[in-house]
């Protein structure tokens, strides 16, 4: 008799944690469809939001495929942009983003995301649109060459004033060769700088 209850006892507990679990999962994939239905909205409301900012909306869940080699062989993959907007002549791309995470910059796959379109994609600026705030980001990854090109300006710079102030013809025609073979050549005096 007592084996018998504390079988019943020992379903009765499965049953319980079961049925504590399904639950769990249920409440989860509630929250998880609010949370997307939510997010749909605000997407949906971003459209209003750039066209009062003054962009005219080009593309909406612009679909652009991006090719890249892996070990020789060419792949493809499948970029959906929110939005691709215009503003006198140029073109942004524009990511809409709402929650609690990922509408920080810092957000590691909101960061990859906007990243991967900055190189896949031809774009004169890219936004990152918090539509939790209301508010849009202009977001700008500096790039190696944009440091060199940088490097290569300040080098430019300090060259051409050198010029001013040298007294002597000679030194002129020298530091003018460094600047052509400099401008011609960047690469290699970034390497010398670095």
């Amino acid at each position: 008799m007592i084996e018998k209850i504390i079988a019943i006892f020992i379903i009765a507990l499965l049953l319980l944690l079961l049925l504590r679990y399904k639950y769990g999962e249920y409440i989860k994939a509630r929250d998880q469809r609010q949370r997307f239905k939510r997010g749909n909205e605000l997407e949906k409301e971003a459209r209003f939001f750039l066209e009062k900012k003054g962009y005219k909306v080009l593309e909406e869940q612009y679909e652009h495929y991006h090719k890249y080699m892996v070990d020789g062989k060419v792949m493809e993959s499948k970029l959906i942009v929110d939005y691709v907007v215009g503003r006198k002549g140029k073109v942004f791309l524009i990511e809409v983003k709402s929650g609690k995470q990922a509408i920080y910059i810092k957000n590691k796959n909101t960061r990859r995301q906007l990243l991967e379109y900055d190189f896949a994609i031809k774009n004169d600026g890219i936004f990152l649109l918090d539509m939790e705030n209301e508010e849009l980001l202009n977001i700008e990854f500096i790039h190696e060459q944009s440091q060199m090109k940088y490097r290569v300006l300040k080098l430019s710079i300090v060259l051409a004033l050198a010029v001013m102030f040298i007294p002597f013809i000679i030194p002129k025609i020298i530091v003018v060769l460094l600047f052509i073979l400099f401008w011609f050549y960047p690469s290699f005096f970034d390497k010398i700088l670095n």
